[in-house]
């Protein structure tokens, strides 16, 4: 269950940020973890520790949620571990390189009706 709530925490933070720099952007609706990354580093700082986190846990994502993946012997406590770590750098990324500016703000709610 680590694994499966960590890869949703890092889809959910990471969808944060997206939809603040691209809102009609198709990679919402789906969990393309590396390419949300890739869209989020048009506007914010690259790092290759976020990258590398972003391919885990898209390759993780499905089998941690379905008990009867074939892969499901490799969900060891390690692993889930190694996830909550994962998921709280993806944390303090989207906290300290990805914070909103003013303008940022003023520009998302004069878009919405």
């Amino acid at each position: 269950m680590s694994v499966c709530m960590s890869t949703l925490a890092i889809d959910v933070l990471l969808k944060s940020v997206l939809f603040r720099v691209a809102p009609e952007n198709d990679l919402l609706m789906g969990h393309n973890h590396p390419g949300m990354v890739m869209k989020i580093e048009s506007k914010y700082p690259s790092n290759d520790t976020i990258r590398h986190i972003a391919k885990l846990s898209r390759k993780y994502f499905k089998d941690s949620r379905y008990s009867n993946s074939e892969n499901f012997p490799t969900f060891t406590q390690s692993l889930a571990n190694d996830f909550i770590g994962y998921a709280e750098s993806v944390k303090e990324y989207v906290d300290t390189q990805c914070q909103a500016t003013l303008e940022d703000l003023k520009n998302k709610f004069k878009a919405m009706p």
